[in-house]
């Protein structure tokens, strides 16, 4: 019984440290990465579903006309989890989706980078430039966009 007690006790005492850790994300807690772009694109919050459209090359234009630069990583944990939750798509398939884009024409290829710091030094650099990194990178120089979930 005292065992039962104490787990009660920590639980309740990291329940609200948990929730204020996970209060100032713009996405979910359960998704490991924020959606940045370029200062001056002309939206401040995207739908899950628009982000999803960019990433699959449905979408290529902003609301003032110009072009859409995906910007996407390489591997790894981030692009594991942003591929599967926003794009509901693994990995492997949204690489073959992009090939089938390029090979069309419909689209532009993304820009693929191998860390976190080179996509928010390149986005923060290039203009209509969007691309997901993990929350515990920095980001200045870029803005964080909200993602609207369709819950």
């Amino acid at each position: 019984m005292d065992c039962l007690k104490k787990f009660i006790r920590i639980l309740l005492y990291m329940l609200p440290i948990f929730l204020l850790c996970t209060a100032w994300s713009p996405v979910s807690a359960a998704d490991n990465f924020l959606i940045i772009a370029h200062p001056e694109i002309p939206v401040d919050s995207l739908s899950q579903k628009m982000v999803a459209d960019i990433y699959q090359g449905y979408k290529g234009k902003w609301a003032d006309g110009q072009t859409i630069k995906v910007v996407m990583l390489k591997q790894g944990a981030t692009h594991e989890a942003f591929s599967r939750s926003v794009v509901h798509l693994s990995p492997a398939k949204l690489k073959r989706l992009w090939k089938k884009v390029i090979f069309s024409g419909s689209g532009i290829a993304p820009k693929i980078l191998r860390s976190e710091e080179k996509c928010v030094n390149y986005i923060a650099a290039t203009r209509g430039a969007i691309g997901y990194i993990n929350p515990a990178t920095s980001f200045a120089g870029v803005k964080v966009i909200d993602i609207q979930r369709m819950d």
